[in-house]
């Protein structure tokens, strides 16, 4: 039995990809909030698997401090279950909980049986950071959307955007907070882009950006709140590239989604990006220790047109569809079934 923490599923499709790629003989049921994860993380048989994944949600939507988290996990632990822990992200999207999420994490390495992480770069990037037992390490890929999302053609996606007379359209999709940068990209958009040009940044506006505000400028369109499937799908497809200026990304769903609709990205380099994009294929990537640097990029991709970048799509189409979920989730059952055959395991005590 796999139990998973947290459970992202009615607005993050990534979770039910993966558990329904497992077939019959793994069953995966959710743990609905932190307090049922610190009172019972699983059933305590030496078979019984949690899953853990975004873990900062312990502390962040529950009140489980870091210490109580990591002794409930030890206790698990000591009852005979087993605990894989997929590495989504190096640092917590809130600043305000960086203190907390150091702790856990030094404590997940010590406690989980696995350490997953989905790609070679955001293995380098983990090492650099922590003391990663490889022995410990999987390294199993992103699945893609495929099926997710409806599919819309670009003019039909302009016109109900109000766009059709738009020129070049950049998008910055998914929930908008401080690390992806949406100021930053606002400003150097501004600063290079034509007078038809348009930017859209279209997702839920998190509390980490509250005193931001967008300026009333028409290059500008700004869609914020939960995006259904139907939203995010008809602003891919309204967008010539979409744009991820993220200080830092261990592993990006939004590049693997877009790709996923036949869309470029250019982006910051880092190791959930280097990952994604390959370029010039599928994609650009800029240094952002060059001054200037996301705008002198922006100002040629908007240059090249919709032509280069819809071919870009579709070789990005292309990739992901490689990124296929039967395969994937061949690889997770395996070491789900392994996992849970092995002996009870020895007692380890959390740094």
């Amino acid at each position: 039995m796999v139990r998973f923490f947290p459970d992202y599923r009615d607005f993050n499709p990534y979770q039910d990809l993966l558990y329904g790629s497992l077939g019959p003989s793994v069953v995966a049921t959710p743990i609905p909030d932190p307090d049922r994860l610190v009172t019972g993380a699983g059933a305590g048989d030496a078979g019984s698997i949690l899953h853990m994944h975004w873990e900062s949600a312990a502390f962040v939507e529950g009140d489980v401090s870091a210490e109580r988290l990591l002794d409930a996990l030890s206790s698990y632990r000591d009852r005979g279950g087993r605990i894989v822990w997929t590495l989504h992200n190096l640092t917590p999207h809130d600043e305000r909980h960086r203190a907390a999420a150091e702790q856990v994490r030094t404590g997940l390495l010590d406690l989980a049986d696995i350490v997953h992480v989905h790609s070679l770069a955001a293995l380098a990037a983990a090492m650099e950071q922590h003391a990663v037992p490889m022995r410990k390490v999987r390294i199993i890929p992103h699945g893609n959307y495929d099926g997710v999302y409806p599919v819309f053609e670009r003019g039909a996606a302009r016109k109900a955007l109000g766009l059709d007379a738009a020129g070049m359209v950049a998008l910055l999709p998914g929930q908008i907070r401080a690390y992806k940068s949406p100021a930053e990209l606002v400003a150097a958009f501004l600063q290079v882009a034509g007078d038809d040009d348009r930017l859209i940044l279209a997702g839920h506006r998190a509390s980490d950006i509250e005193g931001w505000e967008v300026p009333d400028e028409p290059r500008l369109v700004a869609r914020f709140g939960f995006a259904t499937h139907e939203d995010l799908a008809r602003v891919h497809a309204a967008s010539d590239l979409v744009v991820l200026p993220y200080m830092r990304s261990l592993t990006s769903g939004s590049a693997i989604l877009a790709q996923t609709l036949g869309r470029g990205i250019l982006g910051r380099d880092t190791p959930g990006l280097r990952d994604a994009v390959s370029e010039p294929a599928t994609g650009l990537l800029y240094d952002p220790r060059q001054p200037g640097a996301l705008a002198h990029a922006l100002r040629e991709a908007l240059a090249e047109g919709p032509d280069a970048w819809a071919v870009r799509g579709a070789v990005a189409a292309k990739a992901a569809r490689a990124r296929d979920w039967t395969a994937i989730g061949a690889a997770w059952r395996s070491l789900f079934t392994e996992l849970a055959s092995l002996p009870r395991p020895a007692r380890v005590l959390a740094r």
